[in-house]
């Protein structure tokens, strides 16, 4: 799926984009089965199934790995970052369940700063909506200032917008993106958003992964890097 000329602009101007259907509903069902049989697993070891995310998925989930891989994916995202795109394996990269009951609503960023030039993707494969923990984003907030840091629990790298008076007002603008199986949502890391309360009687599960583009001034690709299309370049002034 190939992006509009105005589907790049909203995404540059409000920080966000949703794609419905962006993978086919037989894809849905071999995700949701990879996703429920890694839960299970780690049920086995005494973890609580439906309270947590599963890092790592990238080696745990050929499904998964297909998918990161895919047209699917990494056509719309070489229309906002180039032809050259990386999936990064050590931010997000993780399966997540927002179960029923669960309240878990706190806007942050994914990366500290836009220097960093990072696309987060989540693929929905379960329908989200306000009632059952959709995604909250704060539009044009990707435009907003870099702050610093000023905790590291809870750990992640990006920015917790409570901790900063300057961004007061800010979650009132919040908007959810309501969104079917099989959809996507594309948004600037730097882009403020949460997940939403669960106060159904579903689940609602995710697929998370990070996106950039080659760094052309780096010698090769770093270890924690995929590269999932074109090809890694080096422009550095030294060759």
């Amino acid at each position: 799926m190939r992006l509009t000329p105005a589907q790049v602009n909203l995404f540059r101007q409000n920080g966000y984009l949703k794609l419905e259907n962006a993978i086919t509903p037989e894809s849905v069902e071999r995700l949701k089965q990879s996703v429920e049989a890694e839960f299970i697993k780690e049920e086995a070891k005494g973890s609580e199934k439906r309270s947590m995310k599963l890092y790592g998925f990238f080696d745990r989930s050929e499904a998964f790995r297909n998918l990161v891989q895919s047209n699917a994916i990494t056509e719309p995202l070489a229309d906002l970052l180039g032809p050259n795109v990386v999936f990064v394996k050590n931010r997000h990269n993780h399966a997540s369940i927002n179960d029923r009951g669960r309240v878990e609503r706190r806007f942050h960023r994914d990366i500290l700063q836009w220097s960093r030039g990072l696309v987060t993707a989540i693929v929905y494969l379960e329908a989200a909506r306000p009632d059952n923990g959709c995604t909250y984003v704060i539009p044009g907030s990707h435009n907003l200032p870099f702050v610093g840091v000023t905790q590291i629990d809870p750990p992640g790298g990006g920015t917790w917008l409570d901790e900063h008076e300057v961004f007061e007002g800010v979650e009132q603008q919040a908007l959810p993106v309501t969104i079917g199986a099989g959809g996507m949502l594309l948004f600037d890391a730097t882009l403020f958003h949460s997940v939403g309360d669960n106060n159904s009687d579903e689940s609602r599960i995710s697929l998370t992964m990070g996106f950039r583009s080659s760094d052309e001034l780096d010698y090769a690709p770093a270890p924690v890097d995929v590269q999932v299309r074109g090809e890694h370049i080096y422009r550095g002034n030294d060759r």
